[in-house]
């Protein structure tokens, strides 16, 4: 994308003209760490899992996908 054009920096005039005066621009410190990601999808399932969902839930069928993967490992240990 050239730069130079006008209408490529149009997008980004607007975006700083419409900040409010006077307040602080926004902070973005970058990523999250990857495990407090999984972490917080984790525990989204799991209390999801709880909720009465309709049948063919897609996050329903997220958990028991992440729970054969996650329990894999000791498949054959119960027994």
């Amino acid at each position: 994308m050239n730069v130079d054009r006008p209408i490529a920096n149009a997008n980004r005039r607007a975006a700083a003209d419409s900040q409010p005066a006077g307040l602080p621009k926004p902070f973005y410190g970058g990523m999250a760490p990857l495990a407090d990601v999984l972490y917080d999808q984790l525990e989204y399932l799991v209390r999801h899992g709880a909720s009465d969902c309709p049948e063919g839930c897609s996050d329903c069928s997220r958990l028991e996908r992440v729970k054969h993967w996650l329990l894999l490992p000791f498949d054959g240990y119960a027994s």
